[in-house]
């Protein structure tokens, strides 16, 4: 779209005298052009967005603001924007100046895919598009949908596809009257060139001009009587000159060019430059021992990545997005421990993971409270000073003001609302805050790697330590581990056990001083039964009661929630699926042993054991057990799903992205079912699963499995679990029951599926 909006500018002044071209362009230029081209993307969000919701905008009012929200990685806006697009397009509102505006929706589509780390969901609609479009697009669009399509497929891997696709890219002719386009594939190559790890060739491709180009570029500028007219033409290319030089090793050149975009004060607003920019100068300084400056801009690239996050709404985008920028947090935590600064490492530990269900926690959606208008009013009033901060460029008197202003906001929903304002108002987390949370007899332990490195911090109320552990071929012994003990005749998983004891609990033994142990994992680590790790005499089981976290961020939201006392448990079970096959007479055995134990509790068998039995009656009870088939669904992780029975239209999956709508006010939650404790590990380690789904519902714990254990061996469990949780806090109960459900099953496969998630208190 930028060499698009160059060559409108250059057909203004081919007509009119030079002189006078700027006024003229003023007089006929469509409005929210300027800004575009001067980089406002802001400005033109201000200008646009009010007519927005209007629903008042034609489609060359809509590119633009679509182009502002891009820019400026507001991911929610923007899909709105687009499909509003697309709206008006099919009413007739096809074309700009001949470009076809539903090409330009594709670009912006795939372009939002790709920073949100969908990468196969990037090249499955690039490539459909450009299957069905590519005989019709103009070179502009068709080269830069290939660009990305390219830069998606080499950052998922495909170094076939990508090479393909570059081939394909030098295939179009860009020969005079398309030399403008030029620069735009030489920057898009130059991008699949880096994913690629072929740092030479993208150097080798940023050092290509086109005269043409140039010329024009400077005629338009002397023309308009402004250098700042084609700025978000010149800083990607600038940008993308620097970074090449400092990807082939040309350090001196590349700092030069990183330095010279940083005095630039447009380069403040291009959010897709400005973080890795700070990361790559960060990371220059740190090669010449600048470990202080290294540190700053390492900071302020955290900053700007977490400014464009807030503004996306589900969960699996807000870990996509972090994601893809992990190396970024990994090189300022590994730089702070080096520094001996663990407790600040800590923190961007707890950023790094996204915090996803932290954002979520403290979204505004569904959290005003009917009852109490003054709330309301506060809320909103907050909700709009936020909303208009993010027009406002930082500095400046009007910038002070706002921030003045939402201090004051905020700090009135503290005097009206405290539980609430701590959800709505999350800020970056606070090591000490996190070790109040703790009790004198409990230890964190958090696990954070990247490739083959891999950090355990401890922490206690009194300290934090940090230690850096071996996470070479990691994933690979936990998946080794787990399908050895799926063989229960077998004790092929010892030798595994004893090694990921070895590695992961032995050099942090001190953590296991305490009898509490709160686990935080990453990775592949989600996944590993912790009480299983033997040290070829003891389990782990054997040292401490165990809990896992999310995250240690979760504490606070946790610790503040008052659970249900109405009624003491809820038990679902056996639900009638309509196929004989599916029944589950053990699971409705379980429930009613468990009834036997808690005769108070409410059963629902059969056809009464409903997803609306269970959002109806979600909030009365203090306990609710599930004792239900789980199916986990590995590429679509919200999908994954409790079967309960059908109820008129309602099918009964209850999946994970179900229970972000679903209130409970439950303080345990059990799901005895195959599967319900795994979720999927996407790129910014957060898993997405029942789980956490359950906690953001409102439970403060739940109790899932990590494989399917079949049903007298969980009857036995659960049983003992219940008994217990009369009389002791409920991660000591299901220790109990663990080590009783060993003396008559001593094979781990049956005793150690089951993991407590949340507050074992």
């Amino acid at each position: 779209m930028r060499r698009a909006l160059l060559r409108f500018a250059l057909i203004i002044m081919t007509l009119l005298n030079s002189a006078c071209a700027a006024g003229i362009y003023q007089a006929i230029a469509p409005e929210g052009d300027e800004n575009n081209l001067k980089a406002r993307f802001d400005e033109n969000i201000a200008l646009f967005e009010p007519r927005f919701e209007q629903n008042a905008l034609v489609n060359t009012q809509l590119m633009y603001l679509c182009e502002a929200y891009s820019r400026t990685k507001r991911f929610t806006r923007l899909n709105a924007c687009l499909d509003r697009m697309e709206e008006r397009y099919n009413a007739g509102e096809k074309t700009y100046f001949n470009i076809d505006l539903f090409d330009y929706v594709a670009v912006l589509r795939t372009r939002a895919l790709i920073d949100l780390g969908d990468y196969a969901g990037a090249v499955s609609y690039s490539e459909g598009y450009l299957g069905k479009r590519k005989a019709d697009m103009s070179r502009m669009f068709m080269v830069q949908q290939l660009a990305y399509s390219g830069l998606a497929k080499a950052l998922s891997g495909d170094r076939q596809g990508a090479e393909a696709t570059i081939a394909e890219m030098e295939s179009v002719y860009l020969g005079y009257p398309f030399s403008m386009i030029q620069p735009e594939r030489n920057e898009g190559e130059a991008r699949i060139f880096m994913a690629l790890k072929q740092y030479d060739k993208a150097y080798e491709v940023m050092q290509r001009s086109s005269a043409f180009a140039e010329f024009a570029k400077s005629v338009a500028q002397a023309a308009m009587g402004s250098p700042g007219w084609f700025v978000i033409l010149e800083l990607p290319t600038q940008y993308m000159r620097a970074r090449a030089a400092y990807l082939s090793g040309r350090l001196e050149e590349a700092k030069q060019g990183y330095d010279a975009l940083l005095t630039n004060e447009r380069t403040r607003d291009n959010g897709e430059i400005l973080w890795q920019l700070l990361f790559d100068r960060g990371r220059i300084a740190e090669v010449e021992g600048k470990g202080e400056v290294a540190l700053r801009f390492y900071m302020q690239s955290v900053e700007v990545v977490e400014q464009q996050r807030r503004s996306i709404s589900t969960e699996t985008s807000k870990i996509g997005f972090v994601g893809n920028k992990q190396a970024l947090y990994q090189s300022l935590i590994a730089l702070l421990i080096r520094r001996g600064q663990p407790a600040k490492a800590f923190e961007y530990v707890e950023r790094a993971k996204s915090r996803a269900l932290v954002d979520l926690l403290a979204e505004r959606q569904n959290l005003l409270p009917k009852d109490q208008p003054n709330v309301t009013q506060a809320l909103g009033q907050l909700a709009s000073l936020e909303q208009r901060s993010a027009y406002i460029h930082a500095g400046g008197t009007e910038s002070a003001r706002l921030r003045s202003a939402m201090a004051s906001a905020v700090g009135e929903l503290r005097q009206k609302a405290p539980e609430l304002a701590s959800l709505v108002t999350v800020e970056a987390p606070d090591t000490a805050s996190i070790q109040a949370h703790l009790g004198p007899d409990e230890t964190l332990l958090e696990y954070y790697g990247l490739g083959d490195e891999l950090y355990a911090f401890t922490a206690t109320r009194e300290s934090v330590t940090a230690k850096m552990l071996d996470g070479a071929g990691l994933e690979a012994e936990v998946r080794a581990f787990r399908e050895a003990l799926g063989n229960v005749e077998g004790e092929a998983w010892k030798p595994l056990a004893r090694k990921l004891h070895a590695r992961l609990v032995e050099p942090v033994a001190d953590a296991l001083a305490r009898p509490k142990l709160i686990l935080v994992a990453h990775g592949a680590l989600h996944y590993l039964p912790f009480n299983a790790l033997f040290d070829g005499k003891d389990y782990l089981l054997d040292k401490v009661t165990l809990q896992q976290l999310p995250s240690a961020s979760v504490m606070e939201f946790l610790a503040s929630r008052k659970p249900a006392t109405a009624k003491d448990m809820l038990l679902l079970g056996n639900p009638d699926l309509g196929d004989v096959a599916m029944d589950l007479p053990g699971a409705e055995a379980e429930a009613r042993a468990i009834k036997g134990i808690w005769p108070n509790s409410v059963m629902l068998m059969r056809k009464a054991a409903t997803r609306g039995a269970l959002a109806k009656a979600g909030q009365l009870f203090r306990i609710i057990h599930v004792a239900a088939h789980g199916e986990f669904v590995s590429d679509q992780p919200l999908k994954s799903r409790l079967l309960l029975s059908p109820e008129g239209a309602d099918n009964g999956q209850l999946t994970a992205g179900d229970l972000y709508g679903l209130r409970l006010n439950a303080d345990l939650v059990t799901l005895s079912a195959c599967e319900t404790g795994m979720g999927k590990v996407l790129s910014g380690d957060d898993v997405v699963g029942l789980t956490r789904g359950f906690l953001y519902a409102g439970a403060n714990s739940i109790v899932a499995s990590l494989w399917p254990v079949s049903d007298d061996e969980t009857k036995y469990l659960m049983t003992s679990f219940y008994k217990n949780l009369k009389s002791m806090p409920k991660a000591r109960a299901l220790r109990q029951a663990q080590l009783e459900t060993r003396k008559k099953y001593p094979h781990p496969f049956y005793w150690s599926a089951f993991q407590l998630t949340g507050l074992g208190r």
